[in-house]
């Protein structure tokens, strides 16, 4: 009896993480004609594209899919900022946007942005951190990305938990500028 019981403890974990769904494969997927991508999961489906009121493309794709909620926020400014508009404006602009983000998705908690991320292939590009959470427990860790021609915001949501770390890091480190 007492083999049978270490057997089966032994095996619960494995039954577990073979009954959890596998999160889908990350590709780059180019981002509607703003010259971005991402690498994001294949079945994300096609970009809708709104214009601002100034005038900048908005493209903009969400997908559930095996217990995650990925998002992607593509900005193409109607004109290039001018070298007078330095890192630090950069910066409060994607922050402002993001706190917008906060609004619409109804995000209760928040950590703090996390400033000075970097893509090693995009000197000029600047990212920030964050990790909300919603008033139903959706749970996002959000970054975004900006440079003097385009911005971006992606971010990932799980119901009642953080997704895996691994998973978090691949997406929202995969933005491109192109």
């Amino acid at each position: 009896m007492r083999k049978h019981l270490i057997a089966l403890l032994f095996l619960i974990p494995f039954v577990a993480v073979a009954q959890s769904p596998a999160p889908p494969r990350l590709t780059k997927t180019a981002i509607g004609n703003c010259g971005c991508s991402a690498y994001m999961p294949a079945d994300m489906p096609k970009f809708n594209l709104s214009l601002s009121e100034d005038g900048a493309e908005v493209y903009t794709a969400e997908l559930e899919t095996s217990g995650l909620f990925y998002g992607c926020i593509a900005v193409k400014f109607a004109e290039r900022f001018g070298d007078d508009y330095n890192s630090e404006h950069l910066e409060a602009l994607l922050i402002s946007y993001m706190d917008y983000l906060k609004s619409i998705l109804g995000v209760t908690s928040s950590t703090g942005y996390g400033k000075g991320h970097t893509l090693t292939d995009y000197p000029d590009a600047l990212g920030v951190l964050d990790y909300w959470q919603t008033g139903d427990s959706v749970h996002y860790a959000v970054k975004g990305w900006v440079n003097r021609d385009k911005m971006g915001v992606l971010f990932l949501g799980k119901k009642d938990s953080d997704a895996d770390i691994n998973i978090q890091n691949v997406y929202l480190n995969g933005w491109r500028f192109e």
